[in-house]
């Protein structure tokens, strides 16, 4: 097992390490190894860097990490949220989310550059359909639409995920009506289901895989809801139950989808057996 997840399980159980435990620990971390082998400049690089990054727990404490969160805030911060371009051509919803969600995770959560990101949630995010959203500088439609008479339900979900991040790392109440709004509205999909057929909304939010990607997938969903106290809501049931049905005979998940692009890492090596997304679900399910 790599001792960044070593880290992150034993320090989950209530152990407590010392700066130079936490050092050791990362510094032997063939994952983290990779994942500061290079330091990249291209926006979507610097943004999947970040999240993977936050998900090493105590990342925070690296310089490599302080300067990444630099560079993202240099690149990639506007006066509205976070752009793939630094300005309104190239917002998207999720991205700005799964940045917002990262900067939580690595203890950035009071920046003015994340409190600007989330004030775009609270203003234009629509938790609910029949919303139409005009902001003409902006150009959802570049990827589909983010905006029609039935929001992008990963863009919805990503930011009510963001939402939950924050609140959870600051107890801030600010958002909690925007965020109960989206949770109903998740909830009202069973968290992964379309309204009108007993089926999944797309063909990628079945995935096992981590971390995430701008394909929303299970094992965010899971977390979320586990983080969130939703579980014993009986719309999260099927789930559950999805989860559990992929579980091996070993009593461990693997992961069905990996992801590939500059500056991501997919943390499960293995095929056969997914520590990372076992400890993730696992969790989950036993909150």
């Amino acid at each position: 097992m790599d001792t960044a997840l070593q880290l992150k399980i034993e320090s989950g159980h209530g152990k407590t390490f010392s700066a130079n435990e936490v050092a050791e620990r990362l510094g032997k971390s063939v994952l983290v190894k990779e994942l500061t082998s290079d330091f990249p400049e291209k926006p979507l690089a610097l943004v999947w860097r970040l999240i993977c990054l936050s998900e090493i727990h105590s990342s925070k404490v690296m310089e490599y990490t302080q300067r990444l969160i630099s560079r993202v805030y240099e690149k990639l911060s506007t006066p509205f949220g976070f752009s793939l371009s630094g300005d309104e051509k190239m917002f998207l919803p999720c991205y700005n989310a799964m940045i917002v969600s990262a900067l939580c995770r690595l203890g950035r959560a009071n920046d003015p550059q994340v409190k600007s990101a989330l004030e775009w949630i609270h203003e234009f995010q629509p938790m609910q359909r029949g919303i139409e959203v005009k902001l003409p500088k902006f150009s959802f439609d570049r990827y589909g639409g983010c905006f029609k008479q039935t929001p992008c339900y990963i863009g919805l979900a990503k930011s009510v995920i963001a939402l939950h991040y924050y609140q959870r790392t600051t107890h801030d109440q600010t958002y909690n009506e925007k965020l109960q709004a989206g949770i109903d509205y998740m909830l009202e999909h069973r968290l992964f289901k379309r309204l009108s057929k007993d089926e999944p909304i797309n063909k990628h939010i079945t995935d096992i895989s981590f971390p995430e990607t701008y394909h929303l997938n299970v094992v965010e969903l899971i977390r979320f809801a586990g983080s969130a106290g939703l579980l014993q809501d009986d719309r999260t049931k099927d789930l559950v139950d999805h989860l559990k049905k992929r579980r091996l005979k070993n009593g461990n998940w693997r992961i069905s989808f990996r992801y590939k692009a500059d500056g991501y890492t997919v943390f499960d090596k293995e095929r056969t057996h997914g520590e990372w997304v076992t400890d993730i679900i696992s969790g989950a399910l036993d909150t």
